[in-house]
């Protein structure tokens, strides 16, 4: 039934429990695992003048703060007896991004945990997982 998992992780209790049934169900189904991680750095900004100038991180800068992330949900798909095809740390929106990863390696499923890690925007913006279920181009699970 599911070929291809895409699973977003953020380091947060509710990603594991996802990544775990993620992990359960790829066994199930034979199917391949694609981890995704959008690592949520803070500009810096600096005052000019009477305006201001917004740094937005560097790309090693992100892939270094996903390096950890990363690692550790790989480390929990091989432990669970599934080797990931593939490991990706994005530059973006964690949903976009997940969204993307999905569309990418043809996935028939997106796991999330219910809940993240995510920064004060997403109380304003809505949720990483309600951006996912309106734009995902397949089947969609969150997990509490």
């Amino acid at each position: 039934m599911f070929k291809n998992i895409t699973v977003a992780v953020d380091g947060s209790d509710h990603a594991w429990r996802a990544l775990g049934v993620a992990c359960d169900l790829a066994k199930h189904y034979d199917s391949q695992l694609h981890l995704i991680h959008t690592p949520e750095l803070a500009s810096t900004g600096l005052a000019v003048g009477s305006g201001a100038v917004e740094i937005p991180p560097t790309d090693a800068e992100i892939a270094k703060a996903g390096e950890v992330v990363m690692a550790e949900a790989a480390t929990m798909a091989r432990d669970a007896g599934i080797e990931p095809a593939s490991q990706l740390v994005r530059n973006g929106t964690p949903s976009a991004e997940a969204v993307s990863v999905a569309t990418e390696t043809a996935s028939d499923l997106i796991v999330t945990g219910r809940r993240g890690v995510g920064s004060l925007q997403s109380l304003l913006l809505g949720s990483t997982s309600q951006k996912i279920a309106h734009d995902a181009p397949c089947a969609f699970l969150t997990v509490k």
